[in-house]
């Protein structure tokens, strides 16, 4: 079990849009399992319950700060099989007592739509009857003990917290979250990494010049902002406090070694470069792929280039022609008043349908060049390609992450080639004679669950042929299960199917997990296990893998 908060600027606040989320009221519930309100007087009507929130918070016009206190609680999928509305209303109301918010209204929900189970929470800060705003002071430590606790209470799987022997560990959440989405590599992750490199030139430089001609070696540089330093990218925006790196970085301590900041003099720039900042991939075995996605972006860019030259001279070329024409225009002394009013009224109306045409007809061909590459980071890119069928593509996002070791660039598009069980596990699908011709392109995992579809519809026709029920081919439910199926590839590498009633069914390769609320998930996820890992098959609780081999030994 982890939680997250998610934090939100005051102007973006809005309890109401989130608890219509929380209940998926857009999608009539599609996506949530069961959904509840608790500390209002309006009892168990969600809606009415919303609009009591709204008037509290209305109540309270002192604070600037935003009012809504948003939790993510997300469970392994190992958990889903314990997990019922009792239980996560008990752990709602603990993580309530534990934040302050034990007197306060909230609006909660549990929602299936991802590869991991999750419980969403929103407490109104403000107290319903002091009016005062609560802000829990250090809630990570306070939910990080509970989430122990509660997985020892319902018998849920461990995950790893604070470690108390440890040094506490500065994170960003920004970064977490942009590694998490993207699979490159933070600037602040990079500036970590050579931690010790800035420490070591900290210790050695003189002064401010000193200590800006080493850190231009790795390409960053300390800017003051406001009471504080910064550590900027030399070749870009991208900067983290100073702070975060440690706290011997303050400003103060800085100055106090180093003297009152001063900028970088004009031949820090001239300066050679051992390294800088490129967002390269976290995953392993990442090989030729990494210079197709270079390859695919960097051609997409250069004709985003050529498409704005090309438009900015069309776009010129016609506001040069109308603006003459209208200057004629206006110059013609035979024109009546009316008849020029007239005339420049048209002549402007061609002018914008000029313009208007320009601007569609490049529209569309930026289209057309997403349509060619709809990705923009690398693990939209992995995705992209595993969800075409490239096993390899699939496994790199499975792969774990690993530190980045200071190579350059080039070391990185060549290193890790040697994928030859993935690309063998390509080629096999392509031999296989189970597999219909259309699916061969397609994933294995993919492949598989098509060729299950295909066998139920099948034996399902056949058994109303003959009037029949057959328990095996799901006719007991009085519908195919697999009818309307879709899938997707996660940026974990999880091959997600979802069913027509909204079921949900998770292959990662090793396991399978399927949905506890939905019965017929269930009897697919082992007819898919069967399929992927063999006849010897096991399930516990929520989850398919295989049956373990023992071994006796004679003695």
């Amino acid at each position: 079990m982890i939680s997250r908060r998610i934090s939100c600027k005051p102007q973006n606040d809005n309890y109401g849009r989130l608890a219509n989320y929380i209940a998926d009221a857009k999608n009539k519930g599609e996506k949530t399992l069961y959904s509840w309100n608790d500390g209002c007087w309006a009892g168990d009507n969600y809606l009415l319950a919303v609009q009591e929130v709204l008037d509290t918070q209305d109540l309270n016009q002192r604070t600037k700060k935003e009012k809504t206190y948003h939790l993510i609680v997300s469970f392994r999928p190992e958990d889903e099989a314990l997990l019922t509305p009792e239980k996560c209303k008990q752990m709602e109301k603990e993580f309530a007592k534990v934040l302050g918010f034990e007197d306060h209204q909230r609006h909660c929900g549990v929602h299936k739509n991802t590869n991991n189970i999750h419980m969403h929470i929103a407490y109104n800060m403000i107290h319903p009857e002091t009016l005062t705003r609560h802000e829990p002071y250090r809630d990570y430590f306070k939910r990080d003990r509970l989430h122990r606790e509660l997985e020892q209470k319902f018998g849920l799987k461990f995950d790893n917290g604070r470690q108390k022997d440890l040094e506490p560990k500065r994170s960003n959440d920004r970064a977490d979250t942009y590694e998490a989405h993207s699979g490159q590599q933070s600037f602040d992750s990079y500036v970590k990494e050579r931690k010790d490199f800035i420490f070591k030139s900290l210790d050695s430089a003189q002064n401010w010049q000193d200590f800006h001609n080493s850190l231009a070696q790795i390409g960053v540089e300390v800017k003051a902002r406001g009471n504080g330093c910064i550590i900027k990218d030399k070749h870009s925006n991208t900067a983290v406090k100073a702070s975060r790196l440690d706290r011997n970085f303050t400003k103060g301590k800085l100055e106090a070694k180093l003297g009152q900041y001063q900028k970088p003099i004009a031949a820090v720039q001239s300066i050679d470069e051992k390294e800088r900042y490129v967002s390269r991939p976290l995953h392993k075995k990442r090989g030729e792929l990494y210079s197709q996605y270079r390859e695919a972006i960097d051609g997409r860019k250069k004709a985003y280039e050529e498409i704005k030259a090309e438009q900015d001279e069309r776009w010129n070329k016609a506001t040069a022609l109308w603006g003459s024409k209208i200057k004629e225009i206006k110059r013609e002394r035979k024109l009546s008043p009316k008849d020029r009013s007239r005339l420049l009224a048209v002549a402007a109306g061609k002018k914008t349908e000029n313009l208007e045409a320009i601007k569609a007809d490049v529209a569309s061909r930026r289209a057309d060049l997403r349509k060619l590459t709809p990705f923009n980071r690398w693990s939209d890119f992995l995705k992209w390609k595993a969800e075409n069928g490239d096993e390899v593509a699939l496994q790199v996002l499975r792969s774990k992450k690993e530190s980045i070791v200071n190579k350059p660039q080039a070391e990185f598009v060549k290193s890790d080639l040697s994928t030859p069980n993935w690309k063998l596990k390509q080629s096999q699908i392509r031999v296989d004679s189970s597999l219909a011709w259309k699916d061969k392109r397609k994933l294995l995992s993919i492949a598989k669950m098509l060729q299950l579809q295909a066998e139920e519809k099948k034996n399902y026709f056949v058994a109303q042929r003959f009037q029949r029920n057959d328990k095996d081919n799901d006719i007991n439910f009085g519908k195919l299960a697999m009818k309307n199926m879709s899938w997707r590839v996660d940026s974990s590498g999880n091959v997600l199917y979802t069913l027509e009633n909204g079921g949900m069914i998770k292959d990662n390769g090793d396991s399978i997990f399927f949905s506890m609320n939905d019965p017929k998930a269930g009897i697919v996820a082992e007819k898919l296990a069967k399929r992927m890992f063999g006849p010897n098959v096991m399930m516990e609780g929520n989850k398919v893998c295989r049956m373990q081999k023992t071994v006796v030994r004679g003695l």
